[in-house]
């Protein structure tokens, strides 16, 4: 447990800026002065300079697998234009093109070519997680909004700078942890949030994968380049327990490893480990990730269970069951595909200047759980919220 003051420091970054966070890493020589304030709410994005009539300009940097999936997404958006294009592989850019013919977009290798590209109002980041900060950072100057794709950063000092250039920007910024927009996350985080279980105590949760990662991208097996499985993949998870409790842990330890898979050659991230995270007041998370399943297994893939004083919900099968009475759906809007709903909700954003449900505050808290699950995990002890904070941490 924390003391009282610590609490307070752990609450003000979950809600605000990242004040506290900020002059510790001044403390520690990581961060200017500048950064050194009490922590404030961030302010609602400015407004769009589009007419109400005129298409939003989009631009997109990576056009792989994912980016991919997120450029036809932004097609089905009506009143919505993609103007340019960014990949370092020309293939990739030419193919993503044909897609929006009708949109005649400009082709781009380098993506600072394409953010300096005036027709644009707002930038997806759809590339490898190692980049993302830093093309964040360069869009949010630019004064454009920006999508960016998860995890917002690998390292504490990094997410430190994408909240300073959005806070600095005042344009929307949405992380791309697409599930909430969804049924059933999003009705299973609205009943516990709206108390169909009573207290929260303990969520119970596993993502068992019986397959491996394409061998054809090595990024994701590069831990410098992916954050290892727990930053490119688990994110999406910790968003999730963050909103169901809301709050952010206090500490977690926990014990994984390399066991069995090791190829392609140079591989060098986990395939399995188990956490515990501790967010205080007798709230517990359980969590194990890893890749060493087989297919067709029961009970594996993703799995999220919250007990509370008052019942029980599976979130991923979007179920109340309470102490007392009969089980129950939860609610079943929004329906639909989650990239789509996510990607539309961000242009709603930017078109009537609101802030996204997966906002800066999300985006760093879910990247902060899991830099702090991994350095309990690299050092094979307890860590606390605190000492992420003051002392910093990198994948």
């Amino acid at each position: 447990m924390t003391n009282h003051q610590d609490d307070h420091s752990r609450r003000s970054v979950i809600a605000g800026g990242l004040g506290v966070a900020s002059a510790a890493l001044l403390a520690s020589g990581r961060g200017p002065s500048a950064l050194a304030r009490p922590a404030e709410p961030i302010a609602q994005p400015e407004a769009l300079k589009v007419a109400p009539g005129d298409d939003i300009r989009c631009g997109i940097i990576g056009v792989g697998g994912r980016g991919t999936g997120v450029l036809e997404a932004i097609n089905h958006v009506p009143g919505v234009r993609v103007t340019a294009i960014c990949d370092i592989d020309e293939a990739k850019t030419k193919a993503a093109a044909a897609k929006v013919a009708a949109d005649q977009p400009r082709l781009f290798k380098d993506y600072k070519e394409l953010v300096s590209f005036s027709p644009i109002d707002a930038i997806f980041v759809e590339t490898p997680c190692y980049l993302h900060a830093e093309m964040v950072v360069e869009v949010m100057k630019s004064g454009r909004h920006c999508y960016g794709e998860k995890p917002m950063a690998l390292s504490v000092a990094d997410v430190e700078r994408v909240v300073q250039a959005v806070e600095a920007s005042r344009r929307v910024y949405q992380v791309g942890t697409q599930l909430p927009y969804a049924a059933p996350w999003f009705g299973a985080i609205k009943a516990v949030n709206e108390g169909a279980i009573g207290k929260p105590i303990l969520i119970r949760a596993h993502r068992m994968n019986g397959g491996d990662l394409p061998h054809h991208i090595p990024w994701f097996f590069d831990r410098k380049q992916c954050g290892d499985i727990i930053l490119e993949q688990a994110v999406h998870e910790f968003d999730i327990f963050n909103a169901l409790l809301q709050d952010i842990p206090e500490q977690a330890c926990g014990f994984g490893g390399q066991a069995m898979m090791f190829k392609p050659a140079g591989r060098n991230i986990r395939d399995h480990y188990a956490l515990v995270f501790d967010y205080g007041k007798d709230r517990k998370v359980a969590y194990s990730h890893a890749y060493i399943s087989v297919p067709n297994v029961p009970c594996d893939g993703r799995s999220e269970f919250v007990y509370g004083t008052g019942g029980v919900v599976d979130v991923e099968y979007g179920m109340i069951y309470p102490r007392d009475g009969k089980p129950r759906k939860v609610e079943e809007e929004p329906k639909g595909d989650s990239t789509q709903l996510a990607v539309n909700h961000f242009f709603e954003c930017v078109r009537n200047s609101r802030r996204p449900l997966t906002d800066v505050t999300r985006g760093r808290n879910g990247a902060l759980v899991a830099l702090l699950g991994l350095k309990a995990l690299d050092t094979g002890r307890t860590v606390t919220m605190k000492e992420l904070l003051s002392q910093g941490y990198s994948a």
